[in-house]
């Protein structure tokens, strides 16, 4: 279903006749009379509401990604649909992310199912969105296969490169290409689901929505980044990898407030025994060190820790509760320590190595190669580079506008977040 009440359907074979409607079009631009596709690199549709602060619906079923405030996309949502039929060939499943910005405010978390026709915001102008034409809806769907979501196919160092501000090189198409290759028209798929009738809760008729019948928010118990609180004298809880369920509550945290960002995700991690913090405190703020990281992952992915008296590192009493995690790291080729044959356990941990140990210990494939900037402070033959691009495309973490920061330190909070999204993957 379309994300917003309309009374028009979207009909890439007569836009001009529906501008009132749709304000910007699928790869259009921002000249005044130019309503036509394929001559802008604005890869979503910009529509307008039909009553101030209207209701937007989730368009499909899924699990929602991101539900947060940024200066260029306002408040706006991410949901992650998995098996709906490919725009390719629709007789085929694929994973499609549908995006929802500029809103005035969101009704969603991270990680709550939602259904197709659920209320999950109200239609806005937030964000950087100076010379829009009033409160709208810009709608996109990216494909899996974009490094980052919302997708956007240039930045604003390449804009300015070009030579062109943001609205000129949307005029002059910059990156069309790659809007093409990462994004589908949104409202035309939707048509096309609708007709085919490959959504199981999808309903048939015309696809405009006059009097939608909206079911009721499904909230889920796990939403949001999370974060790593597992204690060094603490030994993990050892079992099977823990089933995310959509309807468990937990008691959290004294000192996670239930509107912290990563309130859900603590809460679900604490409730299968994965952290349990000091006197009832999670300090999801403060930096985890390389030691504390692998007892919580380890933890988290139930593996298998080494428990010989073999020791493969010269800085690691082999007595400690630390010799385990780091052997066992070693072992199974997750780190591979320091020249001087040290693992530093007691250092803090920087974005770039957190992420190399978190995803190399729940994900055992080849990585994909990277041959595109992933992030603006991320060049293609660094070694991090594939660990940032996994982490972007799954929603590891809320990153900054296009930045990775590599040498940041990692918090406890973004730590239990990663370990939350890939438990759930």
């Amino acid at each position: 279903m379309y994300p917003l009440k309309t009374t028009v359907k979207y009909d890439p074979n007569n836009l001009a006749a529906t501008t009132n409607t749709y304000t910007t079009v699928y790869l259009g631009n921002y000249v005044a009379g130019d309503f036509s596709e394929g001559h802008g690199s604005h890869l979503g549709v910009d529509i307008f509401p039909v009553v101030t602060h209207d209701d937007v619906f989730a368009c499909l079923d899924g699990v929602v990604q991101v539900a947060e405030n940024k200066a260029a996309n306002g408040n706006y949502i991410i949901i992650k649909h998995d098996n709906v039929p490919d725009p390719a060939d629709m007789m085929k499943k694929t994973t499609l992310y549908s995006c929802y910005l500029h809103l005035t405010e969101y009704l969603v978390t991270v990680g709550q199912l939602v259904s197709e026709g659920d209320v999950i915001g109200k239609c806005g102008n937030t964000g950087n969105v100076s010379g829009s034409t009033g409160e709208h809806l810009h709608f996109q769907m990216d494909r899996s296969e974009a490094p980052f979501h919302p997708y956007w196919p240039f930045s604003f160092a390449e804009a300015q490169t070009a030579g062109f501000g943001f609205f000129e090189a949307v005029n002059n198409g910059l990156g069309i290409e790659n809007a093409r290759r990462y994004t589908i028209n949104p409202l035309v798929y939707l048509d096309q689901v609708e007709m085919h009738g490959n959504n199981e809760n999808s309903s048939s008729g015309t696809p405009v929505v006059s009097s939608p019948v909206v079911s009721s928010v499904l909230v889920a118990s796990i939403g949001n980044p999370i974060s790593s609180g597992v204690s060094p004298m603490e030994t993990p809880s050892v079992g099977s990898v823990p089933e995310v369920s959509h309807t468990e509550v937990s008691v959290g945290f004294s000192d996670v407030p239930s509107n912290h960002p990563y309130v859900t995700a603590i809460n679900f991690l604490k409730s299968k025994g994965i952290v349990s913090g000091n006197d009832n405190k999670f300090s999801p703020d403060a930096t985890i060190t390389r030691a504390e990281l692998l007892k919580m992952v380890f933890g988290a992915a139930e593996t298998t820790l080494v428990t010989d008296s073999s020791n493969h590192f010269s800085d690691i009493d082999p007595t400690s509760w630390q010799a385990a995690y780091a052997n066992t790291a070693k072992v199974n080729k997750i780190i591979g320590g320091y020249s001087d044959g040290t693992f530093r356990p007691n250092n803090p941990i920087t974005r770039a190595e957190a992420f190399k140990i978190i995803i190399n210990t729940f994900y055992t494939e080849a990585l994909d190669t990277v041959s595109f900037p992933v992030f603006d402070d991320v060049s293609v033959d660094v070694w991090y580079a594939p660990y940032a691009l996994f982490a972007k495309t799954e929603s590891l973490i809320n990153f900054s506008f296009n930045s990775f920061e590599p040498d940041t330190l990692m918090n406890r909070g973004e730590v239990a977040n990663a370990i939350y999204m890939l438990l759930k993957r």
